[in-house]
């Protein structure tokens, strides 16, 4: 369990039920107390669409954090330094969030905290009930690269890690998702359409994308001197139908 991520949620009290949802179906919007609207210095946008909307959180060492409000439930991933390992490298921390109609401001950690929030703006629709995936499905085929530290009934979060030399075996993706890089070494990228392998240079900074296609039969070696590491937070279909909780 990461420290930091688990200090910051200790720090709020929370108000109001905990299965907060908006009246139909995708309907839910923020209000005047959302985080962005009350404190966009620590919260910024990345991407906003009907699906999700994508935040960077930076939280300062021991600073005074506003009372806001949660109307989306959201995947929270925090990350830490890794002892022992290059800067680039990090240890991470996925974590599910329920709405909230107010959460109660408070000191953060006494270290910086970062993470990124992903809020499913459809998460008040019913989920179709075990949504099939193909036998070439990374987690299907036991890829062991991927690491799945959180799963529900509306998300599934990989986690990617190949160490330098390594690859991936092929697979597929087929649900829209989220793709999150911290940073990145050089890599080659292999796919089954019978085009050569493309070249990735390292990658120096965040990298937060939303991909709403399905990746066809991919590889992927670590040709860089760290370890590669990325998330895809796959958004699971949902119906038309609303769901309501008390």
């Amino acid at each position: 369990m990461i420290r930091s991520l688990a200090l910051l949620v200790a720090a709020y009290v929370l108000v109001g039920p905990t299965g907060l949802r908006a009246a139909g179906c995708g309907a839910g919007q923020p209000d005047s107390r959302d985080a962005v609207a009350i404190a966009p210095h620590t919260h910024k946008v990345l991407i906003d669409n009907d699906m999700v909307r994508i935040l960077d959180v930076n939280l300062p060492a021991e600073s005074e954090q506003p009372a806001h409000s949660q109307v989306w439930p959201a995947i929270l991933i925090a990350d830490t330094p890794r002892p022992g390992a290059p800067s680039q490298v990090r240890n991470f921390e996925s974590r599910w969030q329920e709405p909230r109609a107010l959460l109660l401001g408070g000191s953060s950690s006494k270290t910086p905290v970062h993470y990124l929030e992903v809020d499913l703006k459809k998460a008040d629709c019913a989920p179709v009930k075990n949504p099939p995936l193909p036998p070439t499905d990374g987690v299907v085929i036991h890829d062991p690269t991927i690491r799945v530290p959180f799963e529900n009934e509306y998300v599934r979060v990989l986690e990617i890690e190949v160490r330098p030399g390594e690859s991936e075996p092929p697979h597929t993706h087929s649900w829209p998702s989220v793709v999150y890089y911290y940073r990145l070494p050089s890599s080659r990228r292999g796919t089954a359409d019978g085009k050569p392998p493309v070249d990735r240079p390292e990658l120096n900074q965040q990298q937060v994308t939303f991909e709403n296609f399905a990746q066809p039969i991919h590889t992927l070696l670590n040709t860089g001197s760290y370890l590669y590491q990325a998330h895809r937070i796959e958004i699971k279909p949902v119906t038309d139908v609303a769901v309501t909780k008390q």
